[in-house]
């Protein structure tokens, strides 16, 4: 039980074992349910993903496969670089959606009214001026590659909770990987020397912006929660 926007329960039938997910809110969610089943379809057809099963008509829960695996903290070289194939497989999906919009996805934190809610805001903003000199890569991100959303199997990495799913710059889950793994200075390059195959300065910026902005999002998204729970 992981999430704060799904329950799961692990449901064990006579033909295998598959998890429940019961969806609590849809406040947060870049799409639809719907949309997110249909590209954890996708996403599985490439083996990046649990097989889903079924979504029932009214969208207030989804079944797929149980996953056995590990998450991990920290990274080593083989393992940033399997994850990275996994990445390039996602960002190679096709859809036709809309692409996220950061501006107005900050609005949604506006009525924050803290000092560590306006000083994460105004860093935002700041980033995505600085982001706008550079050129971007639309492509289908997974949006919240927290270490709880990858696991690990003996044979390949999958990505669960595709809730955020969603038309983004490439370099946004780039980004996450670097921050939630804590990737140092060399293994920020190595990341855009993998992905890329080649790459800029300017790059190098463009990813530390994107750092700085999801660092931010997520404290915000936090104060917001706890602002609502405490009502």
């Amino acid at each position: 039980n992981q999430g704060f926007c799904n329950i799961n329960y692990n449901l064990k039938t006579s033909k295998g074992t598959y998890v429940l997910r019961k969806f609590k809110s849809n406040d947060t969610v870049n799409i639809s349910r719907k949309f997110e089943f249909n590209i954890q379809k996708k996403a599985f057809k490439k083996g990046i993903a649990s097989k889903p099963i079924f979504i029932d008509k009214n969208k207030e829960f989804m079944v797929y496969k149980f996953l056995k695996a590990k998450h991990k903290v920290k990274l080593n070289k083989s393992e940033l670089n399997n994850l990275l194939k996994s990445l390039k497989k996602l960002h190679k999906i096709k859809v036709k959606t809309k692409k996220m919009n950061m501006k107005k996805e900050l609005k949604h934190y506006t009525h924050l009214n803290s000092k560590k809610a306006k000083k994460s805001l105004d860093i935002c903003k700041k980033e995505l001026k600085k982001l706008e000199k550079y050129d971007k890569k639309i492509v289908l991100c997974h949006n919240d590659l927290n270490p709880k959303n990858i696991f690990f199997t003996k044979k390949s990495i999958k990505f669960i909770d595709w809730e955020y799913a969603g038309l983004n710059d490439s370099f946004f889950d780039l980004a996450i990987i670097s921050f939630e793994f804590d990737l140092n200075k060399i293994q920020k390059r190595y990341l855009l020397k993998k992905y890329l195959k080649k790459f800029t300065k300017k790059d190098i910026l463009k990813l530390e912006s994107y750092i700085k902005i999801y660092k931010h999002i997520c404290k915000l998204w936090f104060i917001s929660l706890s602002k609502s729970e405490n009502k």
